[in-house]
């Protein structure tokens, strides 16, 4: 941490974020253009809709070690471009395998990023600033995701599919531009760093339990969120257009509760913010997937629940710092997080749509109850397990 926020250099990092986050959210809206114009069926678009999340799922704990081996500002920088670059092979590709490889080095860069933008900005603020600066990055994959969904649809409309790929590689291009600006340059250090593996046995247990309480907060918050436009439209009868429309919106309570965390966090403990935003998330989960109630009531309890788990989003985010234990752990224990994050969203909506089609709509209040409690249970035995450790290293 530093002894003065740099907002420069965090607010850059915050930037590729987005700017990456649109990336992932980028197929979506333009989804029909391109299964007229290549032809593509729905499990080829289901795969590039999702393919950049891969790289994330399988090695974000190596991506964590190596940013910091590389350098913070080096790792943003080339991330940034390395998608940029994607997005605009992808802008011009003739074929589907060609679509499929650029997400690929898509998924890549997009993992650099999100490893190396909350590293840095936890070294980079203040240590009166940390909690509010991770809260906004806890919001960065939400508001990206908004943008790629109301730009993209306006965007296409005028210049098709391609000139929407191509403008979003041009916001990253600018993004990266900003933080190689705005970052100090990297200090390297003249001790030799520890091996991967070493790193890797070198991770305390609370960062795992971090990790792994992450996973279930992000298969949860997207089962919502992929699942409520299915359940307006088959339970309710709203139209897919509207019941998209609805669904971003209840989306960006999100955003509104990463911030709310950063002015708790200095006000109460984790354990008080996490026990009672679980509570709140678990109880809103019956009102807002009920099949007798109100329209309203659906997406006010539905908002609610999105609000509660940004909230923990930011939470999770800004525990990384003191759970890795050392500083240099910081980088490695985000690069964990990005990659059990990650497991979730690759799972979660194919597996709770399985399990709606075995048990309808009534499962979904049960899956949140679920994913919920092993959020809150994993998340204390964490901070347990770092106070444990702590008290060891005093003794």
């Amino acid at each position: 941490m530093a002894g003065q926020s740099n907002w420069r250099a965090i607010l850059s990092a915050f930037f590729v974020g987005v700017a990456g986050a649109i990336q992932v959210g980028r197929v979506a809206p333009v989804a029909t253009f391109l299964q007229q114009d290549l032809e593509l069926d729905l499990l080829s678009l289901g795969w590039l809709v999702s393919l950049i999340t891969l790289a994330s799922a399988l090695f974000g704990l190596l991506a964590g070690y190596l940013v910091v081996k590389n350098g913070l500002r080096a790792s943003i920088v080339l991330g940034a471009l390395l998608m940029g670059c994607s997005a605009l092979i992808a802008a011009f590709a003739a074929s589907v395998p060609m679509l499929t490889g650029s997400r690929i080095f898509e998924g890549i860069g997009y993992l650099v990023v999100v490893v190396s933008a909350p590293t840095l900005i936890a070294r980079d603020a203040s240590a009166k600033d940390v909690p509010f600066a991770l809260a906004m990055w806890g919001t960065f994959f939400t508001l990206g995701l908004s943008i790629a969904a109301f730009a993209g649809g306006m965007v296409s409309e005028v210049a098709g599919w391609r000139g929407w790929f191509f403008t979003s590689s041009v916001l990253v291009f600018l993004a990266a531009l900003f933080a190689f600006i705005a970052i100090p340059k990297d200090v390297r250090s003249t001790e030799d760093a520890p091996d991967v593996w070493t790193t890797l046995f070198e991770m305390p247990k609370s960062a795992w339990l971090l990790g792994a309480a992450f996973l279930g907060l992000t298969l949860l918050t997207l089962s919502i969120l992929s699942l409520l436009p299915t359940f307006l439209v088959q339970e309710h009868g709203f139209s897919p257009s509207a019941a998209g429309g609805i669904t971003g919106s209840v989306a960006l309570a999100s955003i509104a509760g990463s911030l709310t965390y950063g002015l708790l966090a200095h006000r109460f403990s984790d354990t008080v913010i996490a026990s009672g935003a679980s509570i709140t998330l678990t109880a809103s989960g019956f009102p807002a997937f009920s099949n007798v109630a109100p329209p309203m009531q659906i997406i006010t309890f539905a908002a609610l629940s999105i609000f509660m788990s940004g909230l923990l989003v930011a939470q999770t985010f800004a525990a990384v710092p003191k759970l890795a234990g050392t500083p240099r752990l910081i980088g490695p224990s985000n690069g964990l997080v990005a990659q059990l994050g990650s497991i979730g969203a690759l799972t979660g909506p194919p597996m709770v749509g399985a399990l709606i089609s075995a048990a309808d709509w009534d499962a979904i209040p049960v899956v949140v109850t679920g994913f919920t409690l092993s959020f809150v249970i994993l998340f204390i035995l964490a901070l347990k397990s770092h106070k444990a450790t702590s008290l060891g290293k005093v003794t």
